[in-house]
């Protein structure tokens, strides 16, 4: 999902150690204070707004490769041949989006918002089967519907590689939500153990 974007919350900041300084410590009058406060705020959405452009570059590329090895590296735990072709089906996927960026790079936001979604909840459904399997308890519903999960993330990687192809933006929020509605796949209740293992 789209992450806050960090400079309102680092100009909300600004504003409040000024209000405090102008205000509490300084005695400024309380109206002044405010529009000055107001006027901080502004100015710091415009002085941090570099921290959240994201552009297409090796750092960037490099950290979605990251991703998808850990995702690899989970679907190779599976010994599950369907599960482990879904997988490398979405490594040349990203591939092709990736190339595809490289030359509309306008779309980089809309895009990285997909990866940061779509992979994370690859590995996430991928780290609970693992974890599953290893245990005495068994959810045999989700190692059922796991190949099914990971299928329904290829496509959707399908659908914006051709998007990509077509030169069509994606509402990316509104596609999550039809995704999970239609896939099954619930967010909240796939995560198991550390996050980050």
């Amino acid at each position: 999902m789209k992450q806050i974007q960090t400079r309102y919350l680092y100009s909300a900041l600004l504003a409040s150690i000024f209000f405090i300084f102008t205000y509490l410590l300084f005695k400024v009058n309380i109206i002044i204070a405010i529009l000055l406060t107001v006027v901080v705020y502004v100015g710091g959405i415009l002085l941090f707004k570099e921290k959240d452009i994201r552009e297409f570059d090796s750092k960037s590329v490099n950290n979605y490769y990251f991703l998808a090895s850990k995702v690899q590296n989970q679907a190779s735990q599976t010994n599950d041949d369907a599960i482990i072709e879904s997988v490398t089906e979405i490594t040349k996927l990203l591939d092709e989006i990736l190339l595809s960026l490289s030359q509309r790079p306008k779309k980089v936001e809309q895009t990285f918002d997909f990866f940061d979604y779509y992979l994370d909840v690859t590995y996430k459904i991928l780290y609970k089967y693992n974890y599953i399997n290893t245990h005495e308890e068994k959810d045999q519903k989700f190692l059922k519907n796991t190949p099914k999960y990971i299928k329904s993330i290829v496509e959707e990687f399908k659908k914006l590689s051709k998007n990509m192809q077509e030169s069509k933006l994606l509402d990316m929020q509104t596609e999550i939500k039809i995704f999970e509605s239609t896939s099954g796949v619930d967010i909240e209740n796939i995560e198991v153990g550390e996050k980050n293992e």
